[in-house]
């Protein structure tokens, strides 16, 4: 066995290097890309379905138009649909920012991100961290991932566990100066003095007597 296999073979992040040369793999791109291609994938197959029963390209070619012109018409779809797509964008710069913040393991591997939600504000990700990594290092990393994000701030908090964290991508500020909550306070009638005098009731007679 040559030197360089049999050196490879007893290092002990035989197992890390793996995982990396997956990760740069077409594999590991596919695996990145998996919801976009998910997508993609599934509208390909309606599209041809439809094609195969109606026997015209036209029909399912004019529904899927549709299809895209109620999202991006329709306020509560166009919402729906631009938060799914920033949670994708986050995803992928945050995988980005970690890189290249070197806030990886010696082997190269990235936190994991199992989930990532939108939230009023922007979006929310919870990492699962490698071996090797804390809590700090990412924290300390809050600004260049809003920068990486472009979002108006990013805010880094603990989880339940030390290998877990929460990342909040924060896109829009719902308290800002464009948007000023009314007070109901406002509504309510003008009260004098004089009217909580009239308005008080009376005492019984017997206390007045007394």
């Amino acid at each position: 066995m040559p030197a360089a296999d049999r050196s490879r073979s007893s290092s002990p992040y035989a197992v890390e290097q793996m995982a990396v040369t997956m990760h740069r793999s077409v594999f590991g791109a596919w695996w990145r890309w998996r919801t976009e291609l998910l997508i993609l994938a599934a509208l390909a197959a309606s599209f041809f379905y439809a094609w195969s029963v109606l026997g015209s390209w036209l029909v399912p070619l004019v529904l899927l138009v549709s299809v895209v012109l109620v999202a991006a018409l329709v306020p509560h779809a166009r919402r729906f649909v631009l938060a799914r797509f920033w949670v994708l964008f986050t995803r992928h710069r945050l995988q980005r920012s970690f890189w290249e913040l070197r806030l990886h393991t010696r082997a190269g591997r990235l936190s994991l991100i199992p989930l990532i939600t939108a939230t009023p504000v922007g979006s929310r990700a919870w990492v699962l961290l490698r071996a090797g990594m804390t809590f700090e290092d990412f924290e300390d990393s809050a600004p260049a991932f809003a920068t990486a994000c472009g979002a108006l701030d990013c805010r880094v908090t603990a989880g339940r566990w030390a290998w877990l964290l929460c990342i909040d991508v924060m896109r829009r500020d719902v308290l800002g100066p464009a948007r000023v909550i009314r007070s109901p306070l406002g509504d309510l009638p003008t009260v004098t003095p004089g009217t909580l005098a009239d308005d008080a009731p009376a005492l019984p007679s017997a206390l007045v007597e007394d």
